[in-house]
C-alpha cells in the first residue's frame, strides 16, 4: 500500500508530530509513505522519516499570489496543485492522508481528480470557526473517513452528520523521551526556590491555550507556587497584559519561550505537575508526556483532558472556574489529593505510539473492505 500524507507546516505542533512518529514506525512495514508539507517546517524539510518528502517550493509573499493568480487563469490550477499531480503521478498513492482540517484546497483537490482520502482531525470548534462552511462541509463530506482524535472530537463530527467518523487518539513516542538535566540545576538557572512547587503548562501563547488566565490563577495561589510556561510567545496586546500584571503584582511566572528536543523533556520534568488551562485541547500531546514522567494533572474540562485523567493521577475541573482550578492545585500540592505515579506511567503507555499504531492499522484494514 502508498500512502500520500499531508501536512501544513512540518513544525512541530501536536498533530504534526503525531504524524511524524506514525511515519516513522511505518518506516518498516508494508506501507510506502509519502509526505507533502506546505511549508518547510525542520520536522519533515530536515528530519523526515518518510520514504518519500516534498515541500512546497513556493515562496508566500505577493509575487507570488500575482504570479498563483495568472497561472490559475491560464491553466485552471494552482502552481502547488500542479506540482501535487506531478507528485501524485510520479508515487502512485492508493490514497491520500490528510492529517488537520487546515487544508481543505487539497480536500477538493482530492475530489476533482477522483482520490479517495481520510481526513485526521486534531481540532474542535474553535479552529472550525477558521474555515468556510462550504470548504469545511465539502472536505468532510467528501472523505472516506474522518478520523478524531479524541472521543470529544469524534463525537463531535458524528453529531455534524459526518459520515464514516472513527476514532485513533492522539500518541507519543515515549522511547523519544529521554531525561539529561538535573531537575534542581535547572530550577537554579531559574532562579526558582528548591522549596517551591513548580506548575508547567505548554503550548503555543494563545487565547485557546488560556495563557491570559494566568495572572488570576496565581493570584489564588500560595506563595511557593510557580507557574512555568514552556512555548512560543505572543506578540499580541495579551502578552502585554500578562507581563505587566506578573510585574506589578510581583506573580510567579516564568515564559521559557519554545525549547528543542534536546531538552524539552528536561524542562518538562523540571515541574511537579502539570496545569491545562486551554480553553480547548482536543487531545493534548503535553498531558501524556506528563502523564509518562509522573506529573500529576489538573485543568478545565476542555476536551480530550477529561477522558484521559483517572483517580489517582489529578483532577479535572469545571470549565472556566479559576478559583476552583487554584484550589484544585493546592490539594494536590498538600496531598489531599492523592496521586499513584505508577497509574500516570501506565496510563501514559496506553498511548504510546507501539500501542496506537495497532489500532490505526486494523483501521485501515476496515476501509479497505
Amino acid at each position: 500500500m502508498k500512502i500520500l500524507f499531508f501536512t501544513p507546516t512540518g513544525a512541530r505542533t501536536g498533530s504534526e508530530m503525531v504524524l511524524w512518529y506514525l511515519v516513522k514506525h511505518l518506516a518498516n512495514s508494508n506501507i510506502e509513505t509519502a509526505v507533502y508539507a506546505c511549508q518547510a517546517g525542520e520536522l519533515f524539510a530536515k528530519n523526515s522519516p518518510a520514504h518519500h518528502t516534498y515541500i512546497h517550493r513556493f515562496r508566500r509573499g505577493m509575487p507570488y499570489y500575482i504570479f498563483e493568480a495568472i497561472y490559475h487563469r491560464i491553466l485552471g490550477v494552482t502552481p502547488e496543485e500542479s506540482y501535487i499531480k506531478y507528485i501524485h503521478r510520479r508515487f502512485k498513492p492508493d490514497f491520500w492522508y490528510i492529517n488537520t482540517i487546515t487544508m481543505p484546497h487539497l480536500a477538493a483537490l482530492a475530489r476533482k481528480m477522483g482520490v479517495p482520502y481520510i481526513v485526521h482531525v486534531h481540532e474542535l470548534l474553535d479552529m472550525f470557526d477558521d474555515i468556510r462552511n462550504e470548504a469545511f462541509s465539502g472536505m468532510l463530506n467528501g472523505a472516506t473517513a474522518s478520523i478524531g482524535c479524541s472521543s470529544v472530537v469524534a463525537e463531535t463530527l458524528q453529531k455534524m452528520g459526518i459520515p464514516n467518523v472513527r476514532l485513533l487518539h492522539s500518541f507519543i513516542d515515549t522511547q523519544k523521551i529521554k531525561l539529561q538535566q538535573d531537575v534542581l540545576a535547572i530550577k537554579r538557572n531559574l532562579h526558582i526556590p528548591e522549596t517551591a512547587y513548580v506548575w508547567l503548562m505548554s503550548g503555543t501563547m494563545c487565547m485557546r491555550k488560556g495563557y491570559d488566565m494566568i495572572p488570576d490563577l496565581l493570584q489564588n495561589l500560595p506563595k511557593n507556587a510557580y507557574i512555568v510556561w514552556l512555548g512560543s510567545g505572543s506578540p499580541y496586546g495579551v502578552m502585554g497584559y500578562l507581563e505587566e500584571r506578573v510585574r506589578r503584582e510581583n506573580l510567579n511566572f516564568i515564559a521559557l519561550g519554545a525549547k528543542g528536543e534536546a531538552d524539552y523533556y528536561d524542562y518538562l520534568n523540571m515541574c511537579d505537575g502539570f496545569v491545562l488551562t486551554s480553553r480547548e485541547d482536543p487531545f493534548p500531546l503535553v498531558m501524556i508526556e506528563s502523564a509518562y514522567l509522573q506529573k500529576p494533572i489538573v485543568g478545565f474540562n476542555s476536551g480530550g483532558i477529561s477522558e484521559f485523567v483517572q483517580p489517582g493521577m489529578g483532577q479535572v475541573v469545571p470549565a472556566f472556574d479559576i478559583p476552583l482550578l487554584a484550589k484544585t492545585m493546592q490539594q494536590v500540592m498538600s496531598g489531599e489529593i492523592t496521586i499513584d505515579k505508577q497509574k500516570l506511567r501506565a496510563r501514559a503507555l496506553e498511548f504510546d505510539v507501539n500501542q496506537q499504531l495497532v489500532h490505526w492499522q486494523k483501521l485501515l484494514q476496515t476501509l479497505e473492505k
